[in-house]
Order: structure tokens, then sequence, then C-alpha cells
């Protein structure tokens, strides 16, 4: 009878540890939540939202993913929110190109080195636009006429402080010899209502988030932010940057995912191999043919992007602080 009881006492062990073991190895277990470092409305919204919906399906993460906005402070909420939850990948942060520039801010009271990073997605490319009946700005030239006759006269809307956006209005004004002032929103969907209101003059935004202003006749892009031309029925003939004059290099954004330091490795590779599904799919392929501004780019070679992310994190403190915003 003795022997039969330790028999089971270490059965009973053996089992409990295999439960526990396959426990910990179950990822998802729960519902995830996916924070959108951006205002409900912007261009980057729609692809957390698309991204949710999508990573959620069956044979990828298989559970509701539900997107939290979390834009405030340049996104310090958004990391400090992350930060709080377990390492067990659950919360999924979003992180795109102007977060070089939000660690570097005074405020930020998490760093880089709190998170993990787990894909880069895609690129989104941007463009400035005015209201079709703009008294005077029927062209860049018009713009840069109207700046250097009356410096700071004219001020364009773009992202938080710190962000890529911001830092390319820097270079904009250094490169044409201008001081735009520039007017911070928590989304580049802001900026193209308050474009379509007349409540700005000048606009920063993604071309997808401008078409229907386009098409509507309200709005009217003077340049596109990139090295190449769209092709796209309403910005083919939409001028680059480049070719009116610019020689500064362009920043380009991009979206992807980080999760909370500590997070396994086994859980990265599964919400990149969603991810990477999702942009196989043919509704990245839909919603890519809605958003002209949109290039495919997914990384998931953690090593390279965590030590390009680093450097674009030295370079953009440097250039902060160059130019006033440190």
């Amino acid at each position: 009878m003795k022997k039969i009881i330790t028999k089971f006492f270490f059965m009973s062990i053996l089992i409990s540890f295999f439960s526990v073991g396959s426990i910990a190895n179950a990822y998802p277990t729960k519902p995830i939540e996916l924070i959108c470092s951006t205002k409900a409305g912007s261009g980057a919204a729609a692809w957390c939202e698309m991204m949710a919906i999508e990573m959620s399906q069956k044979g990828r993460l298989g559970v509701p993913i539900t997107v939290l906005y979390k834009p405030g402070g340049a996104n310090h909420e958004g990391a400090v929110y992350t930060d709080s939850k377990k390492s067990d990948g659950h919360t999924i942060l979003h992180i795109n190109g102007s977060h070089s520039g939000y660690f570097n801010l005074p405020h930020f009271t998490k760093t880089f080195d709190d998170f993990s990073m787990v894909a880069k997605v895609e690129r989104h490319l941007y463009a400035i636009a005015v209201r079709c009946d703009d008294p005077e700005i029927k062209s860049w030239s018009d713009l840069i006429k109207i700046e250097k006759a009356n410096p700071g006269k004219l001020a364009m809307g773009s992202n938080k402080p710190g962000s890529l956006h911001h830092r390319q209005h820097i270079l904009i004004n250094n490169d044409q010899g201008i001081k735009m002032r520039f007017v911070p929103y928590k989304g580049t969907g802001g900026v193209v209502k308050d474009i379509a209101g007349g409540h700005l003059r000048v606009g920063f935004a993604q071309p997808g988030k401008w078409n229907k202003h386009i098409k509507s006749g309200v709005a009217c892009p003077l340049a596109l932010l990139n090295e190449t031309r769209l092709d796209h029925p309403l910005w083919k003939d939409v001028p680059t940057i480049g070719e009116l004059g610019a020689k500064y290099t362009i920043p380009h954004q991009f979206q992807g995912f980080m999760v909370k330091k500590g997070t396994s490795d086994k859980i990265m590779d599964a919400i990149a191999k969603a991810t990477k599904d999702v942009i196989n799919s043919d509704a990245y392929k839909k919603y890519i043919n809605k958003q002209p501004h949109v290039i495919p780019m997914f990384e998931d070679d953690r090593k390279a992007i965590t030590s390009n992310f680093q450097q674009s994190l030295k370079d953009a403190k440097v250039f902060m602080k160059a130019n006033g915003i440190l």
C-alpha cells in the first residue's frame, strides 16, 4: 500500500510539472491589448485597427485584440501603461519612427531599454497640403515666397513634439531658409480635419488621409515627402519635395510592434508570425489599396532592428539638441 501511495505521489508531481509547463508555453491565454501610439482617426490608427482585427483571426493569435489609444505626453502614456503590465505578450505596444525622438524627451520616465522590438511592419509616406481656396498659396513656391517675405507668418500642423514629423518640419525650414511655425497634434487626423474646416492653413499628413478632401476639391497637395512620386490617380502629378528643390535627406516613418522587456522569445516569435501572416493576406492587400502612403516593409530580425533603432535614438538626440527641441 505504501508503495502504491508513493508511486501515486510522484506521478501527481510529474503531471503537475508538465501541466504548469504547458500553461507557461501556451500563448495567448486571454484577450490581448494593442496600445496604439496615436489618436483615433489618424493614419496610424487605421493600421492599428486593421492589424488588431486580422491578428485576432483563427490560425494567427486567435483571441480578441482590443485597440487602446494612449498618445498622451508624446506617447509617454502608452509606454508607461505597457510597462505596468506583465511581460507575457498580452499587451503589445505600437512603435513607430517617431519613438526615436520621444524616448529622448525629458519627461519620459521609460526608456527604449524597458522594451523589446518584435517587428517592423510598414513605412508611411506624408505630404503637405493646403485648402484649395487659400487666397495666396497655390503652389510650393507660393508658400516659400510668403514665408521668406514674412518669416513665421505661416504655421504647419503635424504630429507631436519630438516626432519624426516635427523633426522633418525643422529640416524643411532649415533647407528652404524659412521659419514656418510648428503646430503639434496628437495625430494627423486632427490636422486634416482642421485644414478641411479652415482652421489651419498648412498641414502635414499621409496621402490616404488627404484623398477624400482632394476628391471633394477642398484640399490641394503641394509636395510629397518622398524620393519618388506616387503611382496613384490623385498623386501622380504631385511633385516630390526633392523636385521642388529640397536637398535634405527625408526621414521615413515606420509602424511596428514592441513588448515589455522580459517577454520570452517564443511569445515574440508568435506575435511576429501572426504579423507576417497578416502582411501576406488578402485583407492587407485591400488595406494598402486604400492607403497609397503605405509601403509594406516587414522585418523581424530583432537584433538588427533593435540595433538600427538604437542608432536612430542617438541621431535623434543630437538633432533635437542642435535644433532646440531638447
